[in-house]
C-alpha cells in the first residue's frame, strides 16, 4: 500500500511541476538526439521545461505519448496511451474481480527505471476512480 502511494505520487508529481513551453530550438542537442533516437516515428512534438527535465508530448500512430528527458539525455519517464486490450491480463482480470460494475475509461502505461506501471481510470455512471498498478496488481480507490 505504501509503495502504491509513493508510485502514484511520483507519477502524478510531474503534472504539478511548473512547466514552461519552449521551442525545439531551445532544447539541448543531447536531449533532442536522445528523443529522436528513441522515438523516430514521433509527430506533433511539443516541448516544455518541467523543473530540471525536458518534457515532450507527441504522437506515434495517432497514440498519445509523453516523455521526460534529463539534461544528460537520459529518459526519466515515458507515458504511453493504451487501448484496453493492451493492458496485461493480470490487470484486467483484477479489475473484473474487484470492480466488475465499472468500465475502463482510460489507460496509460508508464515506464520508470525499466519498470512498467499502469494508470487506469474506471467509471460507473457518475463515479470514477484512478488506479496506479504494476503487474503485481495492487488496488487503491
Amino acid at each position: 500500500m505504501k509503495n502504491l502511494i509513493i508510485i502514484a505520487a511520483a507519477l502524478l508529481s510531474a503534472n504539478l511541476t511548473f512547466a514552461q513551453d519552449i521551442p525545439s530550438s531551445e532544447v539541448p542537442s543531447v536531449v533532442l538526439n536522445s528523443f529522436k533516437r528513441s522515438f523516430p516515428k514521433s509527430t506533433g512534438v511539443e516541448w516544455e521545461l518541467k523543473g530540471e527535465n525536458y518534457n515532450a508530448e507527441f504522437d506515434i500512430d495517432w497514440r498519445d505519448h509523453e516523455v521526460w528527458i534529463n539534461k544528460t539525455g537520459a529518459i526519466v519517464k515515458h507515458k504511453k496511451e493504451l487501448k484496453q486490450a493492451e493492458l496485461p491480463a493480470v490487470v484486467t482480470n483484477q479489475i473484473k474481480v474487484n470492480y466488475n460494475t465499472y468500465r475502463i475509461d482510460d489507460a496509460d502505461q508508464f515506464e520508470i527505471n525499466k519498470k512498467f506501471y499502469y494508470k487506469v481510470e474506471l467509471k460507473k455512471h457518475d463515479e470514477e476512480g484512478k488506479f496506479v498498478l504494476t503487474k503485481k496488481v495492487k488496488f487503491q480507490m
